[in-house]
């Protein structure tokens, strides 16, 4: 792409111009979940169900209909077209994976899919016919991609290639309006996305979702792990005897932690201020971050979140006492809590 000041223009950001928001592509729980012009991860361990999940998530948006009890597909006529890359399952899997998103659909060859198996070519390759049928193929408005570390020539921990591979999702997503789910494993040891690719598509994505499968169980539990917008509520699903998967009540867990601070009600917000600083009026910033982080139980690098959170809000602001700086609770927030 040259750089030219033209371009440049175009990608200026005017405060008075109206943006409005993009077209959501599925709803998860009636959460606006994928919309237009962003990305999507669903990651979980090995045989933890992502691929099911992908699967009904996809059904969903091939006819605009209701999967697994909580997905609601809602496609334009005019980005109707659904693409689904497997980059890694012998044909026979990739095969029956495409069939079993059709018995969902309750079509056996629905004619706004279009299928490919990438496992025969090389990483190189593979992301090459990517590229080549999402910009050739018009109305596309939604993309699978399953096993995106298939893509990397030099593997999961290439730092370099892990961000150019993120940013090719931006660019297609962003410059075709549609959005792209892609679909990684977790690591062994922790909970995390693998590899350095995990990292930025976690960082990047409109919404992350990790799916669990119930020890001793054909169920699975579905967790928004984080949103740009409202996190849609936990669902489950199972294996039918079919093989296809079907709404299922799962076995309450511990809540996620609420780590956005402007998820959390404002009330809430100003009691835990009213708390902190009930017997102090000036605080520096560690020690405000660490109290938030303990108050919110979300730790001392996420409670720096929460203290732009209140300055932008006006709730807490700043003063200079020589070399170090203070914070201090506005007594317009102070008045607002008590009333």
């Amino acid at each position: 792409m040259a750089l030219t000041m033209e371009l440049i223009e175009k990608l200026r950001i005017n405060p008075l111009t109206e943006v409005s928001e993009p077209p959501t592509y599925c709803t998860i729980n009636n959460k606006p979940s994928l919309t237009a012009g962003n990305f999507s991860l669903i990651y979980g361990k090995k045989k933890s169900g992502k691929t099911f999940l992908l699967g009904g998530i996809i059904a969903s948006t091939i006819n605009n209909s209701t999967q697994l009890g909580a997905i609601k597909g809602c496609l334009p006529k005019d980005k109707n077209v659904v693409l689904y890359f497997d980059t890694e399952q012998s044909l026979f899997h990739a095969n029956r994976s495409i069939r079993r998103i059709c018995s969902l659909t309750r079509n056996s060859n629905p004619e706004n899919l279009y299928a490919y198996g990438l496992r025969p070519l090389t990483p190189a390759a593979r992301l090459a016919v990517i590229g080549e049928v999402i910009t050739k193929t018009p109305n596309v408005g939604i993309i699978a991609i399953d096993g995106i570390r298939d893509l990397l020539t030099t593997g999961i921990n290439d730092e370099q290639a892990a961000t150019e591979l993120t940013s090719l999702f931006l660019k297609w997503s962003y410059e075709l309006n549609l959005h792209i789910v892609l679909l990684l494993h977790q690591n062994k040891a922790d909970e995390r996305a693998r590899g350095h690719i995990g990292s930025e598509v976690v960082n990047k994505a409109e919404t992350t979702i990790s799916v669990t499968k119930i020890d001793h169980s054909n169920m699975y539990r579905v967790v928004c792990e984080d949103s740009r917008d409202m996190p849609f509520d936990d669902f489950g699903f199972k294996i039918t005897e079919d093989g296809l998967p079907a709404s299922a009540d799962v076995p309450d867990h511990k809540p996620k932690k609420i780590t956005d601070p402007k998820f959390i009600k404002t009330e809430d917000h100003l009691s835990v201020l009213s708390d902190v600083y009930k017997n102090e009026s000036d605080i520096n910033y560690t020690q405000l971050t660490k109290a938030l982080g303990e108050k919110f139980d979300v730790g001392i690098n996420k409670g720096k979140k929460f203290v732009t959170y209140y300055k932008d809000k006006g709730w807490v602001k700043t003063e200079r006492d020589g070399m170090s700086v203070n914070y201090k609770l506005n007594p317009e927030a102070q008045s607002f809590y008590s009333n």
